[in-house]
Parts: C-alpha cells; sequence; structure tokens
C-alpha cells in the first residue's frame, strides 16, 4: 500500500467484531504466488490474500547449513507503480531525491517532481488488461496548490474526484498542515480497463495551501502477475537515473546520481555503496508498495526441546539450530525453480514447494532424528508438514510446538494497531488491549488446535487463522494438543515508536510426558490462512 486511504470502519478505535473460528479458514480470493530471492541466501515468497492484496512472507538461511525459517510477514496492497522516472515532463519542473529511506523519510521511487508554473505538465502512460482504479501519490505541503489531472486529454474519465473550488476543471489540493508529508494518495479514477495516457498539471493556488504542486507517482490497480508492482532487477551495463529503484540479492537500491551501472550488482545491505561504476543506497525494502508488518522474527515451523541423557538441546530452524541441512528442493507449479533475474525478479504460479531434509543432532548425542519438513505455498495459505523419524536410543521430549503464531499489537513504523483480538477454538476471545502495559501473563486453552486473529492495516482489514494437530499416519506418537498465548512479552503499550510483540503457541501435550525411541515416528503439520475483509 502506498500512503493512507482511511475507509470507514478501519483503523485505531474500532470495536472489535466477534467472528466464528470457520472465517478465519476462508479463501480471501486471491489467484497467484511468487517466489524471488531473500537476503543472505534466503528467500522471499508473495501470496495473494485478496484482490490487489498480498502477503510478504521472509525465509531466513543466514546458517546455509540449517534449514529456512519462516521470520516475517507483512501485508500490502498491489498496484502497479509508474514513478517520475517512467513520466514524460514538459514546462518548468524541479526534480528531487531523498537521502533517507523508510516511510517517512522518503518519496515514492525516491524521486519527486514540483511545479508551479501553469504550462508544465507530466504525462504518464498506464496500461493493463483487467479492470483497475487510478491513484495520484503526492507530497502534501503547506504551499500545496490544486493538481489537475486528465485521461486521455478530457476528464471525461475522472470520475473520483469533483471540481473543488469552482475552477471550471476537476482538481484536488495537495495541501497538508505538516510540510513535506510524503505518500499522500488520492484516487481520481476508477473502472478503467485498457492503455491510458495520464496527465498531471499544476491547476492553481489552494487556500489554504499556495501555489506549487509536489508529485510522487501514478499508481493503478495490481496483482502479483503484473509488471509494475515492483522496483525492476539491477541490470549490468546500463544507464540509470537518479532516485531510480532496482531490486538485487534480496535488497533494493536507489541511484544516487545519473550514471552507467557495473559490471556485477550491488552487495552492501545499508548506506551507499558502489557496483564497481555507480553509487546505490540500500534498503531491505522497496520504497513502494508500503507494508505493514503483522509479526515479526520468531520461528513458524517448529521447535522442540530434547532430554538425551541429560544433555539437553532445542531444535528448531534459524533461532534454535541444530537442524542440519541434508537437501532442499524448491518448485514453483512443480519445475525447479531457478530466480528471476530480468523483469520485477518474481517468479509467478499458482503454487510453491520447498521441501527439505534435515537431520536432527546435538554435538555430544549425535544424530537424534531424521526430519522432513514440506511446505505448501497457495494464495492465501502456507501448509507445513513435518515428518520425524527417531533414530537416537531414548529421548524425553520437554515440549515441542508444532504450530506458532507470533503476532502484533502495535506495529510503530505505520504507528498503527494492527491485531485486535485472538479467538481459540474453545470460543474464548482475548482482546489484546486488555493486557496494555503488562508482562509474563499467559492465557492457556486446553484440548485446543486452531486460532484465529483479528486485526487491521491503515487501509485494510484481515483475518489470520492459525492450526496445528498430528497427521493421520499409523504409529504417529502426537495424538493431544494445547494452546496458549503469551498476549504481550514485553509488557509494550499501543502507541510510541516501540512494537508490541504477542506470540501464541499449539503445543503437544501432556508436556515432559512424551518418551521417543529409535523408530517412533512423530508426524505433524500446521497452516496459516490469511485474507482480507473488505
Amino acid at each position: 500500500m502506498i500512503g493512507f486511504e482511511l475507509s470507514p470502519g478501519v483503523g485505531a478505535g474500532r470495536a472489535p467484531v466477534p467472528r466464528p473460528l470457520a472465517s478465519f479458514f476462508g479463501y480471501g480470493g486471491g489467484r497467484s504466488v511468487a517466489l524471488a530471492p531473500g537476503l543472505d541466501g534466503g528467500l522471499t515468497i508473495w501470496t495473494e490474500v485478496g484482490p490487489h492484496h498480498a502477503a510478504r512472507l521472509r525465509l531466513d538461511q543466514q546458517d546455509a547449513g540449517t534449514r529456512l525459517s519462516w521470520r516475517e510477514t507483512q501485508l500490502t496492497e498491489l498496484r502497479n507503480v509508474y514513478p517520475v522516472g517512467a513520466m514524460s515532463l514538459t514546462g518548468s519542473w524541479s526534480q528531487l531525491q531523498t537521502s533517507g529511506s523508510g516511510r517517512a523519510a522518503s518519496y515514492t521511487g525516491n524521486r519527486a517532481i514540483s511545479t508551479g508554473s501553469a504550462g508544465a505538465s507530466a504525462t504518464v502512460q498506464v496500461n493493463r488488461d483487467r479492470p483497475y482504479d487510478l491513484w495520484i501519490n503526492y507530497t502534501g505541503r503547506t504551499s500545496g496548490g490544486y493538481v489537475k489531472v486528465e485521461i486521455d486529454g478530457t476528464q471525461t474519465l475522472v470520475n473520483e474526484i469533483t471540481d473543488p473550488a469552482g475552477l471550471g476543471f476537476k482538481a484536488f489540493s495537495s495541501y497538508a498542515p505538516t510540510d513535506l508529508t510524503r505518500r499522500q494518495t488520492i484516487k481520481v479514477a476508477s473502472g478503467l480497463t485498457g492503455e491510458h495516457d495520464v496527465r498531471l498539471r499544476f491547476g492553481g493556488a489552494a487556500t489554504p495551501g499556495g501555489g506549487a504542486i509536489m508529485v510522487e507517482a501514478v499508481t493503478i490497480s495490481g496483482s502479483l502477475e503484473d509488471p509494475h508492482i515492483l522496483p525492476p532487477v539491477w541490470q549490468p551495463n546500463r544507464s540509470y537515473q537518479m532516485g531510480d529503484e532496482v531490486e538485487f540479492g534480496g535488497m533494493y537500491y536507489a541511484a544516487r546520481a545519473n550514471a552507467t551501472s557495473g559490471a556485477t550488482g550491488p552487495t552492501h545491505v545499508s548506506g551507499i555503496g558502489s557496483d564497481g561504476a555507480m553509487d546505490w543506497r540500500a534498503d531491505n525494502r522497496p520504497t513502494y508498495p508500503e507494508f505493514t508488518i503483522i509479526d515479526y522474527a520468531s520461528e513458524r515451523e517448529y521447535a522442540t526441546r530434547l532430554d538425551v541423557g541429560g544433555d539437553v538441546i532445542e531444535v528448531g530452524g534459524q533461532t534454535h539450530g541444530h537442524d542440519a541441512l541434508v537437501s532442499q528442493v524448491i518448485a514453483v507449479d512443480g519445475v525447479p525453480w531457478v530466480p528471476e533475474m530480468a523483469g520485477n525478479g518474481l517468479t509467478v504460479g499458482k503454487q510453491i514447494s520447498i521441501v527439505e531434509a534435515t537431520t536432527w543432532q546435538t554435538g555430544g548425542s549425535g544424530p537424534l532424528a531424521n526430519c522432513q519438513t514440506s511446505r505448501n505455498i497457495t494464495p492465501g495459505s502456507i501448509h507445513h508438514s513435518m515428518q520425524v523419524d527417531v533414530t537416537v536410543a531414548s529421548m524425553n521430549v520437554e515440549w515441542l510446538y508444532v504450530g506458532m503464531l507470533p503476532f502484533v499489537r502495535w506495529e510503530s513504523e505505520t504507528a498503527s494497531t494492527v491485531v485486535d483480538t485472538l479467538t481459540a477454538g474453545s470460543g474464548t476471545v482475548v482482546t489484546l488491549s486488555d493486557y496494555t502495559g503488562q508482562v509474563d501473563d499467559q492465557v492457556d486453552f486446553p484440548m485446543v488446535q486452531r486460532l484465529g486473529l483479528s486485526g487491521s492495516t491503515p487501509v485494510v482489514d484481515f483475518v489470520y487463522g492459525h492450526e496445528a494437530g498430528a497427521l493421520p499416519v499409523d504409529g504417529n506418537r502426537l495424538d493431544k494438543f494445547d494452546a496458549f498465548v503469551l498476549p504481550n512479552i514485553d509488557g509494550r503499550t499501543a502507541s510510541g515508536s516501540t512494537d508490541w510483540p504477542a506470540k501464541a503457541y499449539i503445543c503437544a501435550s501432556p508436556k515432559g510426558e512424551l518418551t521417543l525411541q529409535s523408530g517412533d515416528i512423530v508426524h505433524f503439520y500446521n497452516r496459516h490462512v490469511l485474507s482480507v475483509v473488505n
């Protein structure tokens, strides 16, 4: 999502709406998934959770000898973005570039243009086969004037704004009470299809406001299949303009000047660095689209603590370790995945599968078990299945989390409340605001295997269903499960510059009473279902 466009009932202050648990597991209407390289050898997974909305999952593999770990989920509205670099300019415009990064410190696409001249215009051609809406992204100014919008040379198709002040044409005011309020957005047309030329002009001084406009981008509705939802992949020996944004190796880079790129891509992960020929400013996410983080860096697949003859270890991916990677197979729609090095870097399909074979082990006790972790990602759904075959003579399971659901009550970057409530299979509803400033609270749900979250981003409501349990396999040692939630891990409040993290667990029951021997099998699954609520 780019900027804020609040809908009725969305955002802080809304009373939570009780929902039947089944509603957290419904299909949200997404069509596609996508895969791209991530940071440090990891992966970035996209899954559409509804029309024009997607979740972006970060899978880390900082330790190449350990299985991937799902570490963060972000929600975003998908729009095709046509930044300043895609526009044809006539007349007098000033071009600006930001030196900062992140939502508050950068322009959309890292560039903006400004004018107060009646003869200046900025034109861009937009195109999409499916129906779409059209937005203008701008920087609000205390001196902001009117922006006149034309489509194909007229205002007939400009159906979402009116004449605001007897101007004789349709326009919108770019005034903001706080100067340089970046990433503002306004819908100016809806129901478009096909190719159209969009022209922006200075429409005169506004009151309140003044006689200047600052434009960041033109955006239209998008999906993972569309070409302009993300910056393009960096290319060697390519001419770039100041502010152009690219992706390379899971990082995003903005050009610091007009120049030609080098032979090998940039690799720095912060600040300014070179590709051997020109300088780039690094960021770990693109300037557009804008994201809301709904959870945080913590394991989701599984985690366990084992006692092997007095040697106590924890096993579980990048967080807990002791998962020695044996093999890894990644495919999109059944075809082995090869990273896309052109376009926007996404490999788009209907299903992503990741199968990893690992050995649970510890230096003191050697191999403990063989584990196969299978991920199946479809639109709005992430399914993990784990098949653990015990090889050690005997080990006691102190705890085994077969499903984990970290989430955020307060997300500081967008200064917004994210998750309102958690609903358990027992019918219990936990209202997160009841735990403001508290710490060390734990809410238990005996014999529960399904949980649901209700929440919102600044532009849309969402629901998130999570369930876990035993796979139906003869001889499976797992059969009973409990759930619990830590509603405020650090005693935070829903305000300020620090996130409020919480986490729910589904665990094998009872704790500390499961002893496994060589030949035993422990097969389980967990499922995460996300959808937006329109």
